[in-house]
């Protein structure tokens, strides 16, 4: 359960024993240490549910950790990454009050009920179009030929990404995983973005963009004088969490389903369920592991002294598979009231497009149960993204029709 050199660290998950299944060694440590220093990340690791929700409300405690990572870095990987960096220090998870309030305040006016029911009615459509598009028999990938087109098309509608430029959304990762394992492989990809985005500046700030990110943030512009890399920092971060983060969640829920069938068979019976089973299946599997913050002042927390510098990483998973929370964490009940569920965050920072992820969770798996009947599992060894934070399942077979080899 411990490295080569003796002391819980988060890179165990890499280990074979913890690669599949994050939540066993989640709670192999919490009940031991829910608070512990990972010598080898050199951060405070918090597993239980209590101290994270206390914590992710803490103004002690800082998101704006993407400059001071970047400083940190050798010159020949400063330089490679400083394209990625210059977009993440704009975009609002990675900024803290009064700063975070006013990148807030861009979109937030597009987050009324007259645009939620019009992303609805999005989901509708487009789930219902690609479910018409499945095979009525045999088998399919539900990530590869589901959720990603899914939240593919409704990202590019929603941000005005044209078709011609469509392929620039296309098997995408995470922004922030890619720039904390140093990589560039997406600097590529954003550059063709900004000059897209850029492309049709003028039409947004003149206030007559027709796609949804435009008319969102209209209002705030007349208000505000927001910078054209402010901007474009938050519409890719709305790309990046609606590509990224809904992609798996979906895909998540799914395996968790089929892995469930008692569960599923509620669900089918009972429809009325999904909105609170969608609570429960982000609770029981989500795509996001943990969130890390910086204190900005010596805190005491659980009796341990964290000092002013040192990085926190608050293990929203491990919080959401606390007993001490949810009864029976590790058992799927689509009855349990998981509304507190850690997986969208908490305080000034719990996600501002909620509303959408959880529609597009809540309709995509609708369409799909109604639209596939019999869909059942395929054996298969899941296969994960190489990530400590990541939940990210790359492929989920499944089958449809008739079961081969009956009478």
């Amino acid at each position: 359960m411990t490295t080569s050199i003796g002391k819980p660290t988060l890179m165990d998950m890499f280990r074979p024993e913890w690669s599949d299944d994050p939540y066993r060694f989640y709670a192999a440590h919490r009940a031991v240490r829910p608070l512990f220093w990972d010598e080898f990340l050199r951060t405070w690791v918090v597993l239980d549910h209590a101290t994270i929700s206390a914590l992710l409300k803490d103004d002690r405690l800082s998101c704006s950790r993407v400059r001071e990572f970047h400083d940190r870095l050798p010159p020949d990987s400063r330089n490679r990454m400083a394209p990625l960096a210059r977009t993440l220090v704009d975009m609002m998870v990675f900024n803290d009050p009064p700063r975070h309030r006013r990148l807030r305040k861009l979109p937030k006016s597009g987050f009324i009920p007259r645009h939620v029911r019009e992303i609805r009615e999005l989901i509708e459509r487009t789930a219902g179009e690609l479910v018409a598009e499945l095979p009525v028999a045999g088998e399919f990938d539900v990530v590869a030929d589901y959720a990603k087109p899914l939240t593919r098309r409704m990202i590019a509608t929603m941000t005005g990404v044209s078709d011609d430029i469509l392929h620039l959304l296309e098997d995408w990762k995470g922004l922030s995983h890619e720039f904390f394992v140093q990589s560039d492989a997406e600097i590529g990809r954003i550059t063709a973005l900004r000059q897209a985005f850029d492309e049709g500046l003028p039409v947004r700030r003149a206030g007559t963009g027709t796609d949804l990110f435009s008319r969102m943030i209209a209002e705030q512009l007349r208000a505000d004088d927001y910078t054209d890399d402010e901007l474009f920092a938050n519409w890719l971060l709305l790309i990046d969490a609606g590509l990224s983060t809904t992609t798996y969640l979906l895909a998540n829920a799914v395996q968790a389903l089929l892995r469930h069938p008692d569960q599923l068979a509620e669900l089918l019976d009972d429809p009325a369920l999904m909105p609170g089973a969608v609570h429960e299946l982000m609770r029981y599997d989500s795509s996001v592991l943990y969130t890390t913050r910086v204190a900005r002042s010596d805190l005491a927390v659980r009796d341990r002294r964290i000092a002013a510098g040192e990085s926190v990483t608050l293990v929203l998973a491990a919080g959401n598979r606390d007993p001490e929370r949810y009864p029976e964490p590790d058992r799927l009940d689509l009855r349990r009231k998981a509304n507190d569920n850690l997986s969208l965050g908490h305080g000034v920072h719990y996600c501002l497009g909620s509303a959408f992820a959880l529609a597009e969770i809540e309709i995509g798996l609708a369409k799909l149960l109604e639209g596939v009947p019999g869909l059942r599992a395929v054996p298969h060894r899941p296969r994960w993204l190489q990530s400590i934070n990541f939940r990210f399942l790359q492929r989920l077979p499944v089958a449809v029709g008739p079961e081969s080899g009956g009478s």
